[in-house]
């Protein structure tokens, strides 16, 4: 070998060592830097397996905590509920023996100073049950138990028999309602009672906040775009009376807030109207909106949707006979009050005896009442829920299960107001409800109810419509 090539092969070796000796150095670099990754990497997983653990313990935490709370939020919700059942009972009752005994009154002779007495206490009474009755729907659209009926009504016939209620008492304050009805009629599906409600509200307001010129109601219906029966609605009641700032407009929704709250106002009430208003149009899919000037009127606006709907077909007119039948001593139905309450024990009996009805039975408790049906001959019960021994519900069911000629026509007469109360009583087999107080105009109609269809079928006993099938 020539030294030229010896002196070729001792550089390339010379560089093969420093090539060797770079990749070595790189090599022990990247075991270096592999072994700080990966020491990195195991400390950020610790860490994040550290954090992790921390995270579901925190979130354990909230949830134990949110579950703790929802069930006190869901205690305090019934606890609520039950309160203003109580307290809905507690104060129906009493007041129902003031009212009725206050109506029973006003049917006697009395002196116009006397009448004019028994009048306010009346309409004291009555306000007094509209400030209960408003607070018991704030309550249920609160805890979403409000429900809306959708049954066909006519909407200008509606808004004929409120616009003539308030006539008198618009009249009375030197006013004038200017309702400017559209000819024929408007049939649509939805809750007639709540509009009836929100209508009433609202003119009522405008009579007490308008001193001089009048209320205006007008209401459009147009079609709903691309739809076939959909109506879109808007009602509009406007005044000239005294009219808001902008700061009053501002919470004149706000439910117990008062447009004026200074101990020196000149309007009462509960600022609980117009909360409960708006919050009926949002669950009717709508909303309610006002604009007003100080000084010049106020204007609120009722927008809603609503489904067309085809008038019901015609029933016969029912006779309703007069408050005093001239049929004494003689009942026209073997009636049956099941109440424990001595006080509306009185006044129902002499309720029915205004409308003819004589030699009432009565039952101090639920269990009275099932004996005395049991032996027969008993036709109509007005029987309370809340009774000592056994209530009303267990007395009905267990008058449903008696083998009887027929069933008697049973019918809640209940301090109970709830909607769930009403529900309650169907369950368990009655067939009309009066929420108390009661007038002497629902309870005839409920009689009147009650006497129509016992004249048309007397209602089977369950074990006797069995029999029959059986032979049958």
């Amino acid at each position: 070998m020539s030294d030229d090539e010896l002196a070729q092969l001792q550089d390339q070796l010379l560089r093969f060592q420093k090539r060797y000796q770079r990749e070595k150095t790189a090599r022990k670099e990247a075991e270096v830097l592999l072994e700080q990754r990966s020491r990195a990497l195991y400390d950020a997983n610790f860490e994040l397996s550290t954090v992790a653990a921390q995270l579901e313990k925190i979130v354990e935490w909230r949830m134990a905590q949110l579950s703790e709370a929802l069930l006190k939020a869901e205690m305090a919700a019934k606890s609520k509920s039950e309160f203003l059942a109580v307290m809905s009972h507690e104060i129906r009752t009493p007041l129902n023996g003031v009212l009725g005994m206050a109506e029973l009154l006003s049917h006697s002779r009395l002196t116009p100073e006397q009448g004019d007495q028994v009048a306010t206490l009346q309409e004291c009474g009555t306000s007094l049950l509209a400030l209960i009755n408003d607070i018991l729907d704030l309550s249920k659209i609160d805890a979403g138990k409000l429900t809306l009926e959708q049954r066909p009504y006519n909407l200008y016939a509606l808004l004929d028999s409120v616009v003539n209620l308030f006539v008198p008492k618009a009249m009375e304050a030197g006013l004038r309602i200017e309702w400017q009805r559209p000819l024929g009629s408007a049939w649509l599906l939805g809750d007639a009672t709540r509009l009836r409600q929100i209508t009433s509200n609202l003119l009522s307001n405008a009579i007490k906040f308008t001193h001089q010129g009048g209320i205006t109601v007008t209401v459009g219906i147009e079609p709903l775009e691309d739809t076939f029966d959909m109506k879109r609605l808007v009602l509009v009641i406007r005044d000239t009376g005294i009219g808001m700032t902008q700061e009053q407009l501002g919470k004149v929704f706000t439910a117990f807030e008062q447009a004026d709250s200074t101990t020196t106002r000149r309007y009462g009430g509960t600022g609980l109207g117009l909360a409960i208003c708006r919050r009926l149009a949002e669950a009717m899919g709508g909303r309610i909106d006002v604009s007003s000037e100080h000084g010049v009127g106020s204007s609120f606006s009722v927008h809603w949707v609503a489904t067309e709907a085809s008038a019901p077909a015609a029933e016969a007119p029912v006779a309703v006979p007069p408050v005093e039948t001239p049929a004494p001593g003689v009942a026209p139905l073997s009636v049956m009050v099941a109440e424990d309450n001595t006080v509306n024990q009185k006044l129902i009996i002499k309720l029915l005896e205004k409308l003819g009805f004589r030699d009432v039975m009565l039952a101090g408790n639920g269990r009275q009442a099932l004996e005395r049906v049991s032996q027969g001959g008993v036709e109509l019960i007005l029987m309370d829920m809340q009774m000592p021994e056994m209530d009303g519900l267990d007395a009905t069911r267990a008058i449903r299960q008696l083998e009887l000629d027929y069933q008697p026509h049973i019918i809640a007469l209940t301090a109970n107001a709830f909607d769930e109360d009403r529900e309650r009583c169907q369950q368990a087999g009655m067939n009309d409800f009066l929420s108390k107080p009661v007038s002497l105009e629902r309870l005839s109609m409920a009689m009147q109810r009650g006497s129509k269809l016992l004249s048309q079928q007397k209602l089977p006993s369950p074990a006797g419509a069995a029999d029959t099938q059986a032979s049958a």
